[in-house]
């Protein structure tokens, strides 16, 4: 898989106040330019000096350092014969299609380096990056792997996305098995429960759904859905979480 690394946009620039020596640390990480710049519209990067352009000059201060394509131009990269050597840096991520397109291209060894500026904390490929072990560059560390019953957990719902967790059984499986694990003792916290669904392999769209089903448990709502899961399920997934461990 990719080498991959990230920074939150707050962090790179604390308020105008340390955007170059951030810049200066995101360089050293891929190594020497040209790099590669993924934006969701290269058409509108010109007008845009708070946004991707401004974030592109600073970490390739010269124009030969960087070539720009729309994020959309990786797609051929789903091709098993087709590989990125040169470093890519993806500016603020956000589009459902967007994401889940790197989400499929990195795994597949596609991408040799990815950076990516991440523009909220709080967006949902935040949680993907840290699900699938990226450096946060701010920080200097990663997060440490989800929680091995956890992501026997998620593979189920990995498992039941073909038909979609907003309704019906794959509602059911998420659903049982959060009553399950939050009972145990588990936190019903969505950023720990998406970075395990992502690292099983989730997709964006359906880890929305995830995020919402645990939003509205935690306000207190009781889902009616059918039985999804033996009652000793908790079991079964330590013992499948001990055997691949």
């Amino acid at each position: 898989m990719a080498e991959l690394a990230y920074m939150v946009r707050e962090d790179w620039a604390q308020y105008g106040t340390t955007m170059g020596e951030q810049s200066a640390l995101i360089r050293e990480w891929p190594g020497r330019p040209p790099y590669v710049f993924a934006t969701a519209d290269r058409k509108k990067i010109e007008l845009d000096h708070r946004g991707d352009a401004q974030f592109m000059t600073y970490v390739a201060p010269s124009a030969d350092e960087r070539h720009v394509i729309d994020l959309s131009d990786l797609s051929g990269l789903r091709r098993s014969d087709e590989q990125l050597t040169a470093p890519l840096v993806v500016m603020h991520p956000h589009e459902e299609r967007d994401c889940d397109l790197l989400r499929e291209i990195v795994p597949a060894d596609s991408v040799v380096k990815m950076f990516a500026i991440v523009w909220s904390p709080r967006d949902m490929v935040r949680a993907w990056l840290d699900g699938v072990g990226a450096l946060n560059l701010h920080t200097g560390s990663v997060l440490e792997a989800p929680d091995a019953v956890q992501l026997e957990a998620a593979k189920c719902w990995v498992g039941e996305q073909y038909n979609g967790l907003s309704s019906g059984n794959g509602k059911g499986a998420v659903v049982q098995l959060l009553r399950a694990f939050t009972d145990a003792g588990y936190p019903l916290d969505v950023e720990t429960w998406l970075r395990a669904f992502f690292a099983a392999g989730g997709e964006f769209e359906k880890a929305t759904n995830v995020a919402k089903l645990i939003k509205e448990m935690r306000e207190g709502t009781r889902h009616r859905i059918q039985t999804r899961c033996q009652a000793d399920i908790l079991s079964v997934l330590r013992e499948r979480a001990t055997k691949y461990d």
